[in-house]
């Protein structure tokens, strides 16, 4: 959870540019002052208005640029932000046919490293920060947390600096989840039952192409006209569902979280988006993770500026902005504190530089090199030096020159920052996970069986990563309720499989930039990729630099 102001009666502030409110109306300010006071925006005015009462002594700080909400993700797998782009080697029906032991290839860029990392104390906690970082360097000031657990079979989600919809403890800002209990994933009547809970259940749905992905969407009929889906169920992907079924989860209430990006590189073709629109579904963005996605949201939102594009599909550059803003925070029912600038709504900013042209096509063209500020709850976390000091001048800042020649910072102090990565610094984390991904052999030798439950050791807990893509953990992240086959029910959803021994198989391998713009293996990568459709990856790797 973002730490608050750390004096919000004293803390204020007021930032100049063109501010994209994204409120009801779309208003837009082509001169405007954002005024923030503590964690919260005071007021949203022209330029030349008066200045509201309690700031008549601050100098408002030119922002250089145009000021939207931070954008929020619906969807990732954070941990794994660290492996690189996979070239995928052909198209896949659904989930089952390329993730866990039936693809050899899963266990060498997946498998293997992530097990090295996550169970390894000295690593584990250079992943955290990492991938934080990372989001936060996207212009991401929400997203899906990092889960742990203990050899005291304790488990919790990391709270950090960027916003994390499964831990707020904040009433404002209520908790979703983003998996559930094996029982409750095989059961329909108990799946159902948990979503009569007040929380949101972001899951993966109907994952794949082909006739058993949508299989995994067709389980939800309990009886005829009876549905698992309710105002709480948020699927994931949906690239198995057809137009009637859209319509089915969008009449009971449900919403989707659109990854384009994955889903092309993955199965060759994209949830129809258009179909869904029709639907009048809400739809949020998510960037899934770095073996098959976006480094971030900046780059997903022109993944499907793209993807819209290729399938003709009546989405205009706002429509898109607001699936990563304000129609994110409505999914989660945050649309009164987050996800637009208005007065009282919590200060999480991206400032993109520039204020010429449709504001929203402008945010879709952005690239990493062109983000100038984030904030998140209005403390200035990331972007150009000047700005984050002006913004945040008694806190020291640590240079990021992935991010362009030394001109940007990123702020990691956090009065109640996790113990698992206190002190750690960005720097660090990036030289740790650089070496063991470069001696991954050497590292997954050390011994021929896996290590339980080793991990960050405090008090005599030892903590590591909860990789639930890696192996079955006791929770899912998708409901794999049965269908009838042959007359007899069988799950639906992809089976990861027994997890193997990692040694052997290894080869070193890249940590993944923190930033599009300057990883040319990623860029190259991508527009070499032979499942999307022609000339898709050679463009969005163009728009990325």
């Amino acid at each position: 959870m973002p730490p608050s102001a750390d004096d919000p009666t004293t803390h204020r502030y007021a930032l100049r540019g063109r501010l994209v409110t994204l409120d009801a109306s779309n208003t837009v300010l082509d001169d405007g002052v954002l005024y923030v006071r503590g964690l919260r925006i005071e007021a949203v005015l022209p330029a030349d208005a008066p200045t509201p009462p309690g700031f008549e002594t601050v100098v408002p700080v030119a922002s250089g640029g145009t000021v939207y909400p931070g954008l929020i993700e619906l969807h990732n797998h954070l941990p794994y932000d660290v492996l690189p782009l996979w070239a995928v080697p052909k198209k896949y029906g659904n989930r089952s046919q390329w993730g866990g032991s039936k693809n050899p290839a899963y266990k060498t860029l997946v498998t293997g490293p992530m097990r090295v990392l996550g169970e390894d104390p000295h690593f584990m906690p250079a992943v955290v920060r990492y991938v934080e970082a990372k989001a936060l360097v996207g212009g991401t000031t929400t997203t899906q947390g990092i889960e742990l657990f203990s050899n005291h079979g304790a488990r919790r989600m990391y709270r950090g600096i960027v916003r994390n919809v499964e831990e707020t403890d904040d009433a404002e800002l209520p908790e979703a989840a983003s998996k559930i209990a094996d029982v409750e994933a095989k059961n329909a009547e108990k799946f159902l039952a948990r979503l009569q809970h007040p929380h949101k259940l972001l899951l993966h749905l109907a994952e794949g192409t082909d006739e058993e992905a949508r299989e995994h969407f067709l389980a939800l009929e309990i009886a005829s006209g009876r549905w698992a889906i309710t105002e709480n169920l948020v699927g994931i992907h949906c690239t198995g569902l057809k137009a009637k079924d859209f319509t089915v989860l969008a009449d009971h209430g449900g919403s989707m979280v659109w990854s384009p990006l994955s889903n092309l590189l993955l199965y060759g073709k994209s949830a129809d988006i258009a179909a869904a629109r029709r639907a009048g579904l809400l739809i949020g963005l998510g960037s899934d993770w770095s073996v098959s996605g976006s480094k971030g949201l900046l780059g997903e939102l022109k993944a499907a500026r793209l993807a819209a594009d290729v399938d003709e599909a009546d989405l205009s550059d706002r429509d898109l902005v607001a699936m990563a803003t304000r129609d994110a925070a409505r999914i989660l029912r945050w649309d009164q504190a987050v996800g637009s600038l208005q007065p009282g709504m919590r200060a999480d900013l991206l400032v993109t530089t520039g204020t010429a042209g449709d504001p929203y096509a402008a945010l879709i063209k952005a690239t990493d090199t062109d983000i100038r500020l984030v904030a998140i709850d209005g403390i200035a976390r990331y972007g150009i030096r000047d700005l984050v000091t002006a913004l945040a001048p008694h806190v020291a800042v640590e240079k990021v020159p992935a991010a362009g020649a030394d001109k940007r910072v990123i702020n990691l102090h956090d009065p109640g920052a996790d113990p698992i990565v206190a002190g750690l610094t960005l720097a660090e984390a990036t030289s740790r996970l650089a070496a063991a991904l470069a001696d991954l052999p050497a590292l997954a030798a050390r011994s021929p069986e896996p290590q339980p439950l080793t991990g960050a050791a405090a008090g005599g807990v030892r903590w590591q990563l909860a990789l639930d893509e890696l192996a079955p953990t006791g929770a899912e992240l998708r409901p794999r309720l049965p269908r009838l086959t042959a007359g007899r029910p069988h799950p639906t959803g992809p089976d990861l499989g027994p997890l193997t021994a990692a040694s052997g198989a290894l080869k070193p391998i890249a940590l993944d930039g923190l930033t599009a713009s300057t990883d040319a293996t990623f860029l190259a990568r991508l527009a070499e990729e032979s499942n999307l459709p022609t000339g898709f990856g050679a463009r969005l790797a163009q728009l990325l630099t």
